[in-house]
């Protein structure tokens, strides 16, 4: 082969080889993962001085702020996420926390709080307001909150995990491996992850080309690739804290209440006192709301009081939020507990009242609660309760059995405060609502307690039980109507008036009857000593605080030494 034969065959292998190498290169550069970085300052997009935050495994619209050094939570990610108890009232700019100890109170901007009466000063401002917005400093959220939260730099983040009852689903890596930007090799890495990491996923996220989205503890959310998983595992987050519980100012026994419902000014104790001798509280309805400055109407009475403590009785004043006489002057709790200076008003009054008149409790009947007033409830009872643990006074709240309309009650944060959560077990069906049926069945009254007892410490848990039952009347209309409430013995005169025997009824534990009158049928369900017995058998079983009654009046003796007999 001559020379120039030589030269071309080896330009040609040298371009084969060429071609060869680029084809490989370019196979290499698909099939190969990219190793690009992707900076997390371009992905999370932050203005200046803005956090970041990851709540729960998801990164929020919303976002804190970094000022003097300090970060800041927006009061409503802080009170949703971090601590319930940070109360902000927007409207006079002040920031209020109770502890057990007593409530703290912060005003906008100023580095420094009140404790009670006592005035102590901050580095930095508690509350700042910036935009028009609110931000709780999270130095001071962290020296209160029970939530877990850790801060993060480059970029500035938060990360804070709040839910305590939340199974998280949880992968670990076994071997390293990149947190990808997007569901695949290509897309460039946001994070190096070693072996044994963990990561949170998200329920229900489907598998995308062989990788999953997980967010990392530190709050990076990302793709891995599934393979890389060693095992999943179902687990609640770590908390170190507890929310505080306020120490119980307990009866000492067995608590057994009833409900004097009052209209007017008088010192008369109820008959049923003669009859009662197992009964250790008195709890007249005595103080109403009457506008929405603070203000309510009142009762109450000396010698009422001193007979009841002659008697050995306790005095617990009930305060409702029923409404005025005056339908034009609509309550507004929001306007009444959602301000400091009108709710610190209120709970000054009530706790000076019960001072005044020897009182040895509040018994508080809202039951007009709205979830855009329930956090500035939940403050009132916390500091009513500080007041009034100061001043040796009982605090008890009434509620409904729990059910999907009163979650925002949130019966577990009452059990953490007030002396004791009673139960209304009563009012199963009530006029206006379409439909006749027991005031308390035995059933409604089993889920009620057990439904109570799994959100509320049984030390502070009291039943509340009914003297009275209903008269239905269903029309052919099928439109169904509840005049009056009956008592025990004004029930049974009703039925032997109309030549009625009622039949025991296994199902409600209760005896049923009715009867038809002027093209109407008419329905009870009686309570009376049998049917109260087998409810009070299912509160003893549990062994919780005590029991209550609505109200004197509607019994008859019978019935209270029946009561004696089974609280013994």
């Amino acid at each position: 082969m001559n020379k120039q034969k030589k030269v071309v065959l080896a330009s040609m292998i040298l371009a084969a080889v060429l071609v060869l190498l680029l084809a490989v290169m370019a196979i290499y550069k698909y099939v190969a993962p990219s190793n690009e970085k992707k900076d997390l300052n371009t992905v999370f997009k932050l203005g200046k001085s803005e956090v970041a935050l990851i709540l729960d495994g998801k990164r929020q619209e919303t976002k804190g702020i970094a000022v003097d050094r300090e970060t800041y939570v927006p009061a409503d990610t802080a009170a949703k996420a971090m601590d319930q108890r940070i109360y902000v009232d927007k409207k006079e700019g002040v920031l209020s926390y109770v502890t057990a100890k007593g409530v703290i109170q912060a005003k906008t901007d100023e580095a420094s709080y009140l404790m009670m009466k006592e005035t102590k000063e901050t580095e930095k401002p508690i509350l700042i307001k910036k935009d028009k917005n609110f931000y709780v400093s999270l130095s001071f959220i962290g020296e209160h909150a029970s939530c877990y939260f850790k801060t993060y730099t480059a970029p500035s983040r938060l990360v804070v995990m709040s839910d305590r009852t939340k199974k998280y689903s949880f992968a670990v890596l076994g071997s390293d491996t990149r947190l990808r930007s997007g569901p695949g090799k290509k897309y460039p890495y946001l994070a190096e992850l070693p072996e044994n990491s963990r990561v949170i996923v998200e329920t229900g996220t489907k598998q995308e080309n062989e990788y999953m989205a997980v967010t990392t503890e530190d709050g990076v959310t990302g793709y891995i690739p599934v393979d890389r998983v060693a095992k999943k595992e179902e687990a609640a987050w770590k908390f170190d804290k507890t929310p505080e519980s306020f120490e119980q100012k307990s009866l000492g026994k067995t608590v057994c209440l009833g409900w004097h419902q009052m209209t007017s000014n008088i010192s008369a104790m109820p008959a049923s006192l003669s009859w009662a001798s197992s009964m250790n509280v008195l709890s007249p309805t005595w103080f109403a709301l009457s506008d929405n400055k603070g203000n309510y109407t009142s009762l109450a009475n000396t010698d009422y009081v001193s007979q009841a403590h002659a008697k050995g009785l306790q005095v617990w004043g009930l305060i409702n939020d029923f409404g005025v006489a005056d339908k034009t002057k609509k309550l507004k709790l929001s306007k009444i507990l959602g301000v400091t200076s009108t709710r610190t008003k209120l709970i000054n009054s009530l706790v000076g009242t019960a001072i005044q008149y020897d009182l040895d409790g509040i018994n508080i009947d809202f039951e007009n609660v709205t979830k855009d007033t329930a956090a500035a409830y939940l403050e009132f009872l916390r500091e009513l309760t500080v007041k009034c643990h100061v001043n040796d006074l009982v605090v008890s709240v009434d509620n409904y059995t729990p059910a999907s309309y009163n979650t925002h009650y949130d019966l577990a944060e009452q059990g953490r405060i007030v002396d004791y959560v009673i139960l209304m077990a009563y009012d199963e069906h009530w006029p206006g609502g379409g439909k006749s049926g027991s005031v308390s069945s035995l059933g409604f009254v089993k889920k009620g307690v057990e439904d109570m007892l799994a959100r509320v410490p049984k030390e502070r848990m009291v039943t509340a039980l009914p003297f009275f039952t209903r008269l239905w009347r269903e029309m052919k209309s099928k439109k169904v109507t509840s005049p009056s409430a009956y008592g025990m013995s004004s029930a049974e005169s009703l039925l032997r008036s109309h030549d009625v025997s009622p039949e025991w009824d296994e199902k409600t534990g209760q005896f049923y009857a009715e009867y038809k009158s002027g093209g109407a049928t008419y329905k009870i369900w009686l309570e009376e000593e049998r049917s109260l017995k087998e409810k009070l058998s299912v509160v003893k079983k549990k062994k919780a605080a005590g029991v209550a009654f609505w109200k004197l009046g509607f019994e008859r003796a019978a019935t209270w030494s029946m009561i004696e007999g089974e609280l013994k």
